[in-house]
């Protein structure tokens, strides 16, 4: 009989958080929500693969090297013949019933590839967890220095949805990819994640292509999951950066083609270059000079590197 759903967990260097996100899915799987558990760890050197052997016993555990968050994830998906897929961050906690309720939903509505949660962030505020498709000038006014002078910007806001209520069941565009429940017979059709995107964009990528084979996104806030936002990619924040901008840039090639792929290039250059010339100002005026030393060496490693991958 093919199972339901499993889980795919892929992992770096959060060996704590990886085990708790675990415990949570085993009391899934003992209550008949999942079937199996597989654990992509991407080349940690914390212990997060021993750990994940030792938090349960039916869980696989893959050790590979970390060639990005969508090949691990679809590393993980080969090894699922599972009707649903849930794909999850190691930063997640599944609360009892979560994935019953996704999957019940996903079965009720069979014109849509993924559905996803509500996230919350440990202190129990809302993580925004559902876009819009990025417009070609969005980079600019987005988590910019525009964005930080203008935060209620017509473009961020539009991106963001803060037009739309985020209580109520609803189609969006793309879904933060921390949990995403995910259709087989989709994956089957649109194929799995787009590899070339390392760390950030490739769920944006994924909808978009579900989307263009006619499925569906769904956004379900009546079942929530916490999320420890960020946690593998803060541990890098130069990497991190490099990596956010560099799948921002790919992604509007991938949907606007090579001439706002360059524009949003420059862009990008031209905020590092306002961010480092702020630093510079501050500390040439003895504001908090050690702090403005560093952030200064931040933006300047930025410029010499580009819009590339770190």
């Amino acid at each position: 009989m093919t199972p339901k759903v499993d889980a795919v967990v892929v992992s770096y260097n959060v060996r704590d958080l990886l085990v708790e996100c675990l415990a949570s899915l085993v009391v899934a799987q003992a209550a008949g929500e999942i079937a199996r558990i597989v654990v992509i760890d991407n080349g940690s050197s914390d212990g997060s693969a021993d750990a994940a052997r030792r938090a349960g016993p039916n869980i696989q555990v893959v050790e590979a090297e970390n060639h990005g968050y969508g090949a691990g994830a679809n590393a993980g998906i080969a090894r699922s013949d599972a009707e649903y897929v849930l794909v999850l961050n190691p930063d997640t906690v599944i609360p009892a019933g979560s994935i019953a309720t996704l999957t019940a939903w996903l079965d009720a509505h069979p014109s849509h590839a993924v559905v996803g949660p509500r996230l919350r962030r440990p202190d129990g505020s809302i993580q925004s967890s559902r876009r819009r498709f990025p417009r070609p000038w969005t980079p600019i006014f987005e988590s910019s220095v525009i964005e930080e002078w203008w935060p209620r910007n017509p473009v961020a806001t539009s991106y963001h949805l803060s037009d739309r209520s985020d209580d109520v069941v609803q189609d969006v565009d793309w879904i933060v990819g921390a949990a995403m429940l995910v259709r087989r017979a989709a994956l089957e059709q649109a194929g799995g994640f787009d590899e070339s995107f390392r760390m950030y964009a490739e769920e944006v990528e994924w909808c978009w292509r579900f989307q263009r084979h006619g499925w569906r996104v769904g956004f379900v806030p009546t079942t929530e999951i916490v999320h420890h936002e960020g946690a593998s990619a803060a541990q890098d924040l130069p990497r991190r950066l490099a990596e956010f901008n560099a799948s921002r840039v790919q992604l509007t090639g991938r949907l606007y083609g090579r001439r706002w792929e360059s524009v949003v290039r420059v862009a990008i250059l031209l905020d590092y270059v306002i961010r480092l010339s702020r630093e510079s100002a501050k500390w040439l005026l003895g504001n908090r000079r050690q702090l403005r030393m560093e952030r200064m060496r931040f933006y300047a490693a930025a410029l010499r590197r580009g819009v590339r991958r770190g």
